[in-house]
């Protein structure tokens, strides 16, 4: 321990806790060249070593006594001062650990064991000879009976004097004492080598770019280009419809980008898009392109970020968590499909990437693109207010227009079989089957969509009517077929299917709801010579799972493509001229304020699929609520009526875009400490409200949330609402220091812009 004296120099430590603060150290004489911002260090915390980072070199002395750093992990920062910065506004925006915010921006492993960058993650062993080689009469001296060290030096020799260490081993089977044997003997020496591991080399090998613009896509990238070169670009949302052409704007826009020497960062919502995203900037930028996503293994994640810190790539395509990767210079952030709720983390730090690509563009002097079909309703309110610059894209780049959209009322379809005295059909109504037969005589795609994967929504006793639900989250079990289980699609809880009821005894249990699994089962039944493939997260959880997939609907090797909101989004298929959502309802009835937009959002965007070839798309929605505004809206194509409508109709509960929110969630494993403490909570926000004068901020609650119980946490919410960002901010600042670690395992969860209240 040191106590602290003018002639020291101290420095604040983000360590990865969940705590709202960093900490402070003294840097000894020896490291004080290289303890700066940005670089890793470890330090004593308890009686433990942690790894943190450098948040700032204090220019005046702690009023404590305070302990030095141990080491210095970096030779450099890993981070640049303008990555600092976006951390550090991430922090203070978000109320956010500070510590948890920089693991965020640091490929995994980095703050966790104690390695410094160059790790066997980032590097493999080589072996090498050395020296000159013994002639052959040497050899027998030289080696004597060690004939399988021999051996290895020959092989060694014959494949060019040099292979990886994992190589021999593997491939020739010579153990590590063999090898250790030539470095012993001062025949070879075993070296690190930097390994770059390309999960998607070849990606865009086969791939046509289109080699003209119309009129409309020239124009807006005119303007576009002309806005990058500006010193201070800001946002730009470019409203195109499905099959506008947007990405070859985004192409061409990065192309002029590039050419004046800086850099891009892309960005999308969902891994499955990566592959043909990536197979489309590959074929313009060749190996400049690098990737950024959490399927990636940690090795390939490490080759990526150092690949772009170095400067040998200059063009990132990732999702949300790409935002922080190390581009030198950027020119353009794009996030394309900039709507989508995949955008807005779920666990802290709780960022939102479109708000963090506006901040890191503005310090960085780069143009922010916003691209949508079916913009947010915040981002079109600041595109009309004049806040970001707006340019449309209102046709399709095909000679096609928009797919004709009809809803199929599924109250008629059963009261129709029921008046026929047929069993009605649930999941593939007879106008859809239909549609489905002639798409497949023609040879053309069908894909069908259900937001909801496993065979059925939930297990229930039709003579006591009890339903089996998770004993860890108050939600009922999904029964997945293929695996014969009950699975909790929360918290990941499975069990096995039930023979009897075990409160009353009744063998005939019912299977009720429907999923991707029984929608391809029936599927198959009815068009038994068709090749079906379903995409959903249990048919792409291994690696690479996502780019195989559309690599075979891209081929033609798929007749029906089905699956979950992952096949709505962003892909490009001129084959597909039929799309069929099996319950377009699924989504309308959630408790959330958001659920008429992003039902409206994913019919919009699965209709997009259909018709970008050469053939005309048809769009056929069943719903048991056609007269819904949003329903209506999609089948007219009519995103500024729905727009409109939807932002009048949050006027006056205060949701957004009118007013910021804020959700606080109180969780912990007592149901009544739970709500103890949130009513705390709210008392201690509504006299800090009232102490410091900030009449703006409306509170709602404390009460439970609409799932109330997951992974065995009660949770309770309380909701703030203002027209002031600031004053909000300063409000979830003091919860988050003063009250965010409530005793008795409770936890205080602060999400600023929620994309969900569930």
């Amino acid at each position: 321990m040191t106590g602290p004296s003018h002639a020291d120099v101290f420095c604040q430590v983000a360590l990865p806790k969940p705590v709202f603060q960093t900490f402070a150290y003294r840097v000894p004489p020896e490291l004080r060249g290289r303890a700066v911002p940005g670089t890793r260090v470890r330090v004593p915390f308890g009686r433990r070593r942690e790894i943190g980072v450098i948040d700032s070199v204090l220019g005046i002395p702690p009023d404590r006594t305070v302990r030095d750093i141990a080491e210095v992990l970096d030779d450099e920062p890993l981070l640049s001062a303008d990555l600092l910065h976006l951390c550090r506004w991430t922090s203070d925006y978000y109320a956010a650990p500070p510590g948890l915010v920089y693991r965020a921006a640091l490929p995994p492993g980095l703050l966790g064991e104690a390695r410094p960058t160059g790790t066997a993650e980032l590097e493999r062993q080589v072996i090498e000879l050395v020296g000159e080689a013994p002639t052959l009469l040497e050899r027998d001296a030289a080696f004597g009976r060690a004939h399988r060290q021999r051996q290895a030096f020959e092989t060694l020799e014959a494949i060019g004097g040099s292979a990886p260490v994992a190589h021999l081993e593997g491939h020739y089977g010579y153990g590590r004492s063999v090898i250790g044997g030539l470095v012993d003997r001062g025949l070879a020496r075993i070296r690190l080598e930097a390994v770059t591991r390309d999960p998607f080399a070849g990606s865009g090998d086969d791939v046509e770019l289109p080699r003209h613009l119309n009129a409309r896509q020239e124009s807006v990238l005119g303007a576009l280009v002309r806005l990058a070169r500006e010193p201070d670009p800001g946002v730009a949302l470019l409203h195109g419809v499905t099959g506008s052409g947007k990405t070859v704007v985004y192409l061409r826009l990065i192309s002029s980008v590039m050419e004046r020497g800086r850099s891009a960062i892309v960005l999308v919502p969902e891994i499955a898009l990566t592959p043909q995203t990536v197979q489309r900037f590959r074929a313009a930028f060749g190996g400049q392109v690098t990737v950024l996503h959490s399927a990636l293994s940690s090795g390939e994640r490490h080759d990526a970020w150092r690949s772009l810190r170095a400067g040998e790539r200059r063009v990132v395509i990732g999702t949300r968590s790409a935002i922080f990767a190390p581009v030198p210079d950027p020119g353009v952030i794009i996030l394309d499909e900039e709507h989508d709720g995949s955008y807005k983390q779920s666990d802290t730090p709780r960022y939102h990437a479109r708000a963090l690509a506006a901040v890191r563009g503005r310090a960085e002097g780069a143009l922010v693109v916003l691209g949508s079909a079916t913009p947010s309703l915040e981002s079109w309110q600041n595109a009309t207010e004049g806040r970001y610059r707006l340019f449309e894209l209102p046709e399709r780049a095909t000679p096609h227009p928009l797919p004709h959209v009809d809803l199929v009322d599924l109250r008629e379809v059963r009261a129709r079989a029921l008046a026929a005295g047929e069993a009605p059909e649930s999941i593939v109504s007879p106008r859809l089957r239909d549609a489905v037969t002639t798409r497949l005589e023609r040879g053309e795609q069908s894909i069908l969509l259900l937001n909801r994967r496993g065979y059925s929504t939930f297990l229930q006793c039709p003579a006591c009517g009890q339903v089996w639900s998770c004993p860890s989250c108050n939600v009922s079990l999904t029964y997945h077929r293929a695996r014969a289980r009950l699975i909790c699609h929360h918290c990941a809880h499975e069990e096995p299917v039930p023979v009897c009821c075990g409160a009353c005894g009744e063998a005939e249990l019912q299977f009720t709801g429907i999923g991707t699994e029984q929608v391809e089962r029936r599927v198959t039944e009815l068009f038994p010579s068709a090749r079906v493939l379903r995409m959903d997260v249990d048919t792409t959880g291994s690696k690479g799972a996502h780019g195989r997939l559309l690599e075979q609907v891209r081929r033609g090797d798929v007749d029906i493509l089905l699956g979950t909101q992952m096949i709505a989004k962003g892909l490009d298929f001129p084959g597909v001229t039929l799309v069929g959502v099996i319950n377009a309802d699924t989504g309308l009835n959630l408790p959330d304020f958001r659920a008429a937009e992003r039902t409206f959002q994913l019919l919009a965007q699965v209709a997009g699929r259909a018709g970008r070839g050469g053939e005309p798309g048809e769009v056929l929605v069943q719903t048991a609520r056609p007269h819904h505004p949003a329903l209506r809206a999609a089948v007219e194509h009519d995103y500024l009526t729905f727009a409109y409508a939807e932002i009048k109709d949050r006027e006056e509960p205060g949701y957004p875009p009118h007013r910021r929110l804020v959700n606080l969630i109180v969780s912990g494993p007592s149901e009544e400490r739970v709500a103890e403490v949130a009513l705390a909570t709210a008392e201690k926000a509504r006299e800090i409200v009232e102490r410091n004068g900030l009449s703006d901020i409306d509170l709602v609650g404390p009460a439970p949330c609409p799932i109330d119980r997951i992974r065995a946490r009660w949770r309770w919410h309380l909701l703030l609402k203002s027209v002031r960002a600031a004053d909000l901010g300063s409000l979830i600042r003091h919860l988050a220091r003063h009250h965010g670690q409530p005793a008795g395992g409770l936890r205080l969860e602060i999400d600023r812009d929620p994309e969900a209240l569930l």
